[in-house]
């Protein structure tokens, strides 16, 4: 019984000590929670970009190009956000960095 307990011990020992590659960058857990939130609120990217292209390029030009912007943004957010969840445990991009800049619709680029 001992010689079990001991053995189980060093197992235990031995997964938590061990380098499970998660102290960098990012984790697989913020990886799936970014891919949930991308999937989740990718449709925010069709009236921030009609609010861009209003600004940038006035109200008739903006509302005409922006929503077709919007939708392209809006798709592609939701795919990578699919492509996280379904990835979230494989440390890709490298040390699960966002795929797209900014990582979520609500942020900003630096």
């Amino acid at each position: 019984m001992a010689r079990k307990l001991f053995i189980l011990f060093l197992i235990i020992y031995g997964l938590l000590t061990m380098d499970c590659g998660f102290a960098y960058a990012g984790d697989p857990i913020q990886k799936l929670a970014r891919g949930i939130t991308n999937v989740a609120t990718g449709w925010v990217e069709i009236p921030k970009e009609i609010g861009r292209s209003v600004e940038k390029s006035g109200d008739f030009a903006g509302l005409v190009v922006g929503p077709f912007k919007g939708i392209a943004k809006a798709i592609g957010r939701t795919v990578v956000g699919v492509y996280d969840i379904i990835t979230f445990p494989i440390p890709l991009p490298r040390r699960y960095e966002p795929v797209i800049e900014p990582a979520y619709v609500f942020e900003t680029k630096n």
